[in-house]
């Protein structure tokens, strides 16, 4: 990242910004950590940079989503996605405003983080011979592991009555759209973001494996939130997190859905409504037999 962030320096925040059009891209050296930009400059740009990106992913791939699923829902009646749940446009427009003055602050407080990881701390490694291409491969499988534990947990103790009041705000989208994705108080979405950023202070990860993580976690979020889901074996996606909104003592997870399993909050969001007894196609899933015992 710090090669990105040199580059915004000299290109961008330079010429554009500060006005100075008599630097040369090629004055400073690559890296940003040079004597000519101070710490507190570094931290804007980070700030700028990430609160920027998020932005764009997110409003980028939530009105994508948003238009495919939503716009032309079933038997071409508009306002209700493939899943046949209505949406709200007042809703939306909440979520819209909420997301983006949130992420203003987030991307504060991870820039405080990013920083301090591009002053050559934490384990971000550039060389992919350093650790070599089988841990290269491994290391994304890694994160997903550590993070998902830790988020999990961070998830489910904002759930606790102390501190629901920060987590409270999400959930009050029971029926989600793509723009749920990052409607979250500041502090509740910086909490269960940490894990990510955490865990390049513990396991080395090369640096651009751990911008892709990044990015495709933000994917990821806007997905749990559209409520079209792939019932994938031990995954936790959409349909899972969709009964998360609605039944909100269960399916904690991130990605997957052991850790509910192992400790006792897992609910299988195909034994209820809307995703019990509606076809396949609907929701890209497999029907489960109902039973009495499963409800």
């Amino acid at each position: 990242m710090d090669l990105l962030i040199s580059t915004i320096n000299q290109l961008i925040v330079d010429p554009y910004i500060l006005k100075d059009k008599d630097v040369s891209p090629y004055q400073h050296s690559q890296y940003p950590w040079s004597e000519s930009y101070s710490l507190t400059r570094q931290f804007f740009v980070v700030w700028g940079f990430l609160y920027l990106s998020s932005l764009a992913i997110y409003y980028i791939f939530a009105t994508i989503t948003f238009c495919y699923f939503y716009l032309d829902g079933d038997k071409g009646q508009k306002g209700q996605n493939t899943a046949r749940w209505k949406w709200d446009p007042k809703q939306m427009w909440d979520e819209l405003w909420i997301s983006t003055t949130s992420l203003w602050v987030m991307s504060g407080l991870t820039a405080v983080m990013e920083t301090y990881l591009l002053m050559g701390n934490g384990k971000l490694y550039k060389d992919v011979a350093e650790y070599g291409w089988t841990y290269l491969l491994i290391s994304p499988i890694l994160f997903l592991v550590f993070t998902d534990f830790l988020i999990y947990w961070i998830h489910r103790i904002l759930h606790h009555r102390w501190v629901y009041w920060l987590h409270k705000l999400h959930h009050h989208y029971k029926e989600t759209t793509p723009f749920s994705a990052f409607a979250f108080h500041p502090l509740d979405g910086f909490a269960q973001s940490f894990p990510y950023h955490i865990f390049v202070f513990v396991f080395p990860m090369h640096e651009y494996m751990y911008l892709a993580t990044l990015f495709l976690v933000g994917m990821w979020t806007i997905n749990i939130h559209d409520r079209v889901t792939l019932n994938l074996f031990g995954v936790n996606g959409a349909a899972h997190h969709t009964i998360h909104h609605t039944k909100f003592n269960y399916n904690y997870g991130q990605y997957f859905t052991w850790c509910d399993q192992v400790f006792g909050s897992y609910l299988d969001p195909h034994l209820y409504k809307p995703y019990k007894d509606e076809p396949a196609d609907a929701f890209h899933i497999t029907p489960r037999k109902v039973t009495s015992k499963t409800l």
